[in-house]
């Protein structure tokens, strides 16, 4: 009876500590986020290079979001199909998990802070952005399309809506190593309405892990 009743302690130690391990690992524990004095203008938009607008090759907006982090905060040009190659964490058919982010992120002088925003509403959420894209700091989120986990990096804001480079935006007719831009875009090459974007950022995650996650780069 002794030893049964310390095996099935042992057991509950076990599923207790892989529970907290799954909930820390997988962000899946909303951040504390302190309200800042919100000062952010009307427009603002952090600089890439244009030359950078690439478009992905396959399963690799991972190492393409890092690429053009490290353009905006460094202004250095990275080869996004070497850190490809160099990125680690990753999974089937090259899917990036995002502790690989945020590892090359720091492997490039990169200073990162996850948070998990999925108790905020939706108006806190655009406030956050919006106030961290301010304090010059590009925003890099963990979003669903077409059924797809993806990666894309906020680089500015109007009062309609985000502006992004994603490595997933249409291939341009001239290049196609390089994509279109929207035309709404003063930066960056994919515009989303506030609302266009919420629905992508709140569909992404794998069920209650990494919802509403995001790196902040600095």
């Amino acid at each position: 009876m002794k030893k049964r009743k310390i095996i099935l302690n042992g057991i509950l130690i076990f599923l207790v500590a892989a529970a907290i391990f799954l909930l820390c690992f997988g962000r899946a524990i909303p951040s504390f986020v302190p309200k800042g004095n919100y000062m952010a203008y009307d427009t603002y938009y952090l600089k890439m290079d244009k030359n950078l607008f690439y478009r992905q090759t396959l399963n690799n907006c991972g190492p393409y979001s890092v690429m053009a982090v490290v353009n905006i905060l460094r202004n250095e040009e990275k080869d996004p199909e070497l850190l490809s190659q160099q990125m680690k964490w990753r999974i089937y058919k090259n899917l990036t998990f995002p502790q690989g982010v945020v590892n090359q992120l720091h492997e490039n002088g990169i200073k990162t802070k996850e948070y998990v925003l999925k108790s905020k509403s939706d108006e806190e959420k655009i406030k956050w952005i919006k106030e961290t894209v301010w304090q010059k700091r590009p925003v890099i989120c963990l979003i669903k399309i077409h059924h797809i986990l993806h990666y894309v990096t906020i680089l500015g804001y109007d009062e309609n809506g985000f502006m992004l480079y994603d490595s997933m935006q249409d291939k341009s007719a001239e290049n196609q190593r390089k994509t279109v831009i929207d035309e709404k875009c003063m930066e960056g090459n994919r515009y989303y309405t506030y609302d266009e974007f919420l629905k992508l950022w709140n569909d992404g995650g794998y069920k209650i892990f990494f919802k509403n996650w995001a790196i902040v780069c600095r």
